[in-house]
Parts: structure tokens; sequence; C-alpha cells
């Protein structure tokens, strides 16, 4: 573990203060890589991030630090054998048999040719649920739901994923805040389980499925992000992008999502004080905004605007109640330019991070395609316009 006399670099306490709803510096810049930008970035082959769940952490925390953000979220992925097979990307065994097809146009999942290769009582399938897709539900009713194995703590180390996380600790920590992934608890979590189209019929005929297979997802949520903080990193992803009123009514997220995603932020918050848990949540959730607060979670992100709200509205809605993130367009980093960008970034910045308590990013995952100089458009308008004098903002070219 990093010495506790260390303590938290720059990056790191600019990103704690916004968090904490505080006025930092100037306004920290987290956008939101994932593997496939990183390794464009780097010039990574993407073969080697799948194959490799060490290259996959490093990826993300080097490309962030090559555009200049402030933070950079982890991804423990699985090591897996991949071959090409009739034009496609697949997973093989040790025998080379075919496992399934990589989705590399999606979220690098392996679609499996049978769901029975997944085994819910097994805590190291369940350690890299997200990384496995079926036609086929891995659930079928609440005694399923109940065999979901949780991997503790000790079975993730037993995996090596504290191993491979102090290694980019080691690497990058006194540049960059890294950012631990709790994934998610609620409904993206049942759409792994029981598929996307399964999962919302369930939100109306079978709440007790969605309650038993939420529970475990809140447990597994939980297991991660205490391992995370012991380790160091405080600030914690807690995600569920599906769970949008783009997706279901504000009733139903009151009624699944609002109890077990509070169950999470508790127990980490009980379990170190120091926890920051921001949400990832695209899409629109400007109705229930204000019953996000409800949950404790300490930063609402990420303000995407295809969901048809602003983070000047967002702020509005909030108050001073909690920090906010992101705001900036996802299709602007593909389909503008850098000056572009930058303005765009500006009036996040002005709009929701006038008194603290933002961090500026993304309004959701970048495109891989996105260029280098979008995603630094986005520390250059940060350094200038949104540095702080006085406890508020210092913009150079507001007259």
């Amino acid at each position: 573990m990093r010495p506790a006399a260390a303590g938290p670099g720059a990056a790191e306490r600019r990103l704690r203060v916004a968090l904490s709803g505080g006025v930092p510096d100037r306004v920290p810049v987290l956008p939101k890589i994932w593997v496939d930008l990183a390794a464009a970035l780097m010039g990574t082959d993407l073969r080697d991030v799948l194959e490799d769940p060490l290259a996959a952490l490093q990826v993300i925390a080097r490309a962030a630090l090559s555009v200049g953000a402030d933070a950079a979220r982890q991804f423990h992925f699985p090591a897996r054998r991949t071959a090409g097979r009739d034009g496609k990307l697949c997973e093989v065994d040790d025998r080379g048999a075919v496992v399934g097809r990589i989705d590399l146009d999606g979220g690098l999942a392996t679609l499996l040719d049978d769901a029975r290769a997944f085994r819910i009582e097994d805590p190291a399938c369940m350690a890299y649920h997200q990384h496995r897709t079926s036609d086929e539900p891995f659930v079928r009713s609440v005694a399923d739901a109940r065999r979901i194995a949780v991997p503790d703590r000790r079975i993730l180390r037993e995996l090596g994923w504290a191993q491979r996380q102090q290694a980019v600790i080691d690497e990058v920590a006194d540049r960059i805040c890294l950012i631990g992934d709790c994934g998610s608890a609620t409904l993206a979590f049942a759409a792994l389980m029981r598929g996307l189209h399964r999962a919302l019929v369930d939100l109306i005929d079978d709440p007790p499925l969605v309650h038993a297979i939420m529970e475990k997802g809140a447990a597994i949520a939980v297991e991660r992000g205490a391992l995370a903080l012991q380790q160091g990193i405080k600030v914690l992803r807690l995600n569920d992008s599906a769970a949008n009123m783009s997706v279901i009514s504000p009733a139903h997220w009151r009624e699944f999502v609002l109890p077990h995603m509070r169950d999470v932020c508790t127990e980490l918050h009980a379990g170190d004080p120091e926890a920051l848990v921001y949400c990832h949540i695209c899409g629109n959730v400007l109705p229930v905004i204000e019953d996000l607060l409800e949950t404790g979670i300490d930063c609402i992100g990420p303000l995407d605007p295809l969901g048809g709200f602003t983070a000047a509205e967002a702020r509005g809605r909030v108050g001073d109640r909690a920090a906010l993130m992101g705001g900036v367009d996802t299709q602007s980093f593909t389909r503008r330019g850098p000056t572009d960008v930058l303005q765009e970034a500006r009036r996040c910045i002005a709009g929701a991070g006038g008194r603290g308590g933002f961090v500026l990013g993304s309004g959701c995952v970048i495109p891989r395609t996105a260029p280098r100089a979008n995603l630094e458009a986005l520390t250059a308008a940060a350094d200038r316009y949104g540095r702080y004098a006085g406890g508020a903002l210092a913009d150079p070219d507001a007259r």
C-alpha cells in the first residue's frame, strides 16, 4: 500500500475537494476514458488490453495523464485468450476452442456460445460478470438470484486485483487520482443477469426477482469498493447507465434503484468516512435528481446533455447539496473541433461550477475515435475558465 505519509498528490486533492462540495484551486477534469479509447491514444494494441488485466488498468491511467486529466477510472478485466475466427475476434479456452465472440463494437464483453459456461455460484465468474454476456439469462428465478456468489475482498485479492492495482498506484498515484469501480448494483446489474428486455419487463411482472438480484449486485459493489478503499483509493464510481428516465419511469427508479443504491453508499461511507462515491447515470436524470440525494451519493454525474438537460439546470435543481460531474456532450468529441469542445466546457463550468463542487467531464464514455486534441480541450478549458479566486470563478474573458 502507498505509505500514509506520502498523502494525495495535487490532482487527487483537487478532485477530493470538488467532490466534497468545496472550492479547489481550479475545476478538476475527468473525461470518461474507456480502454478502447485509451489504447488508441497510447498506440496500444487493443488485443493486448483484452488479454492482460494489468495492461487494461495501466492504459487508462497513462492515457488520462497524457491528455492532462486529473483522474482516471480503473476497471478490472479478466485475463482472456483471444484468437481470430471467421473474421471475428473470439475468446478461446486453453485448448483453443471458442468460448464466444468478443463484442468489439460495444463494451468488449464475450458473448458466450453456451450460457452454461457462466456459473453464477462461482465467485471468480461473478468477479468478472460484466465481461460475459449471453442471449440466454444467467438468472431465471429468485432461487437462482440467491445462488449468485458475492466475490469478497479475499477472493478479489486471490484473483490478483490488489496486486495489479498496486502496480498502477505505485506508477501514477502521485500525479493523478485513481478511481475505483464498484460496478453496478441496480438495473444495469439486473440487465447483465437477465438481459435488458427481460430486466425491464421484470420491473412490472416480477418485482421480487428484481430486488433479489439487486441485493446481490449491491453486495458485490460494496466488496469492490471496500477493496479499493483498503488500497487508499478514496474516490469510487457506482454505475447504472440503464437506470435513467430515458429508459424507466421515476416511480420505478424510486421503487427499485434508490433503496439498493442507498445501501451501497451507506455501507461504503460507514466503512471509510473518507470515501467519496459518485454515480454514473447517463441519459435523463432530472426527474429523480433530488431523489439521488437521498441515496447519500457525494456527486451526481455525468450530466449527459443527450438526456435533454444542461449542467446549469442540474445545479439549479440540487443547489449546493451535492457535487456535480460531467456535462460535455460525448458527440462533441468526434463531431466538433477543440475550440467547440473548449467553449462547451466553458459553459458547463459557468453553469455548474460557480461555487465549486464541480468536476468537468464528458456526458458519457468518449468514443474511441475521438482525437487527442478534443480531450486536451477539456483541460485547457479548466485551466482558462475554471480557476477560483476568493471562492469564485475567475473567468479571464468575462467582462
